[in-house]
């Protein structure tokens, strides 16, 4: 990229950024209420469809841990694939915190947050110190 284009960008981003923050909060909870009642699958079809791609992971998932552990029930694969997810989750969400200065820091995610949102994160940070105190304590 030559250095007019970069400069075209960053003006795009810049003048894009400006309309932003134009918008108001109630602006911000329009857009909100909309996307919120949006169906991405307004139809059986699709949502039949969707379901039937989860659960053949499910079966692949369940499967691969079968053939590792034959002595493991199916309720036992099905618990341990549960654990599993939630400790993906919990992963992922410890990536999004790590980079969260990174991320957020000129997003116009303010325009969202509300006080109660705060209260909310406050709560959160309290709780994950006390689990992960409960964690190094079991170790």
């Amino acid at each position: 990229m030559n250095n007019k284009q970069e400069l075209n960008t960053t003006n795009n981003f810049r003048e894009e950024n400006e309309q932003m923050n134009k918008l108001t909060r109630e602006d911000y909870k329009n857009m909100e209420k909309k996307i919120r009642n949006d169906k991405i699958f307004e139809d059986k079809k699709h949502t039949n469809k969707i379901s039937k791609l989860l659960q053949k992971r499910h079966d692949r998932e369940a499967s691969i841990i079968k053939k590792q552990y034959p002595q493991l029930s199916n309720k036992e694969i099905d618990r341990i694939l549960v654990d599993y997810r939630e400790y993906q989750n919990l992963i992922s969400a410890t990536e999004t915190l790590m980079d969260f200065p990174i991320n957020y820091e000129d997003a116009n995610v303010r325009q969202f947050i509300t006080k109660d949102d705060i209260e909310d994160l406050k709560v959160a940070i309290g709780e994950m110190t006390s689990f992960i105190g409960n964690m190094e304590d079991a170790e």
